[in-house]
């Protein structure tokens, strides 16, 4: 038997995005069955090797750096937050590949490091536009997590948003896994001000919504205090970070009046959403031994994205092993299909067809998609 392409899967399994690990780990195992089921890479078996990308960014960073030096993996595949990829992104470059699969702010340019993820223009901007044609609703407060891709996506949806007469009034950020009660009653109060009108620049008020940038179990917080506080009467929500997990553990009674946008939702109905779903229910029920009795969740965009990075880097490497090369030359133009259509690379940019849902208790109801618009 050939030896084995070994890749490295960098997902969190603790963490505000710890929640997000099983359902990655499901769709990547079921990805390299399908993978090994064709043949493999280059005729290699796809083998796995778990990775806790929920560590501090340094510590993860330096157990790839290892793992490349040793020889026990061939590639990095991962769904982790922008904190980890901008420490492993510049210790990886040029030595293996390294294909990130998460919706990210733009900007990486590292040799050989390769961004399957949507990007800020049509998860925020284009979503946000839609949102006003159909609602009216123009003026959002930031509320997000400090860290990279918060901060990033904040700055350059404000520059890109004026230009729709759509209004980003104060941004107001606490720690990654903010565990401080005192911090977070602060954000709801700031919120509250500026709903009712005293906390906008200059005294000026009033906002339709809340642009949400929280990762996770932060945005699990922040919906359930949000809704506990009353806000949600007169508030909306939206959030490019939002899933059914997400949905889930914040409960039916937080979810009114939230809306997210996602290349891909559970509830798609397509002939190749519905057979990524069911496959994903079984890999789940195999794959998950540590959470003993935990339910089959729906996938969520983590998990599909985690699938989509793993079967690209597959698809580079049909007769040869893949390489940083490959990576850069995917970057300029490729195209492959994935359970919610086909996601097109140009320029290293990845196009996908993204939509805008309504929260309706713990399911997402898809109301169109916005691709295109940006």
């Amino acid at each position: 038997m050939p030896e084995g392409f070994r890749v490295a899967l960098a997902v969190p399994r603790r963490g505000p995005a710890g929640m997000f690990g099983p359902a990655c780990r499901a769709a990547a195992h079921l990805g390299a069955e399908e993978v090994n089921d064709r043949g493999g890479v280059a005729g290699r078996p796809l083998e796995l090797v778990d990775v806790d990308a929920g560590d501090e960014p340094a510590r993860v960073a330096r157990v790839l750096d290892q793992a490349v030096r040793r020889g026990e993996v061939d590639a990095v595949v991962g769904w982790h937050l922008s904190s980890v990829r901008t420490a492993v992104a510049p210790v990886l470059a040029g030595r293996v590949p390294y294909v990130y699969a998460t919706a990210y702010e733009g900007g990486e340019e590292h040799d050989g490091v390769l961004c399957t993820g949507e990007l800020p223009g049509e998860q925020v901007v284009a979503a946000l536009g839609f949102l006003r044609e159909q609602f009216g609703w123009r003026r959002w407060v930031v509320v997000g997590d400090d860290y990279v891709w918060p901060r990033a996506t904040a700055a350059g949806a404000h520059r890109a948003l004026r230009r729709d007469g759509i209004e980003l009034v104060g941004q107001h950020w606490v720690p990654l896994g903010c565990q401080d009660e005192d911090a977070w009653a602060r954000l709801l109060e700031q919120v509250g001000a500026v709903a009712d009108g005293r906390g906008g620049p200059g005294g000026a008020g009033g906002v339709d919504g809340v642009l949400m940038l929280l990762a996770g179990a932060d945005g699990v917080r922040f919906n359930r205090e949000f809704a506990a506080a009353g806000l949600d009467e007169g508030l909306v929500r939206f959030s490019p970070f939002m899933d059914e997990t997400m949905l889930l553990a914040s409960g039916p009674e937080a979810t009114r009046g939230l809306f997210a946008s996602a290349g891909w939702f559970a509830t798609l109905g397509s002939a190749s959403a519905l057979e990524f779903s069911a496959g994903f229910a079984r890999s789940f029920d195999r794959v998950v031994d540590d959470a003993p009795g935990l339910a089959t969740p729906s996938p969520g965009t983590m998990a599909e994205s985690t699938y989509l990075a793993l079967t690209l880097l597959a698809d580079l490497g049909r007769r040869v092993p893949p390489s940083p090369a490959d990576l850069g030359r995917a970057r300029a133009g490729w195209t492959w299909d994935t359970p919610h259509g086909a996601v097109r690379l140009r320029r290293g940019r990845a196009g996908h067809r993204v939509h805008v849902a309504a929260a309706v208790g713990l399911e997402f109801e898809v109301l169109a998609e916005v691709s295109g618009r940006r």
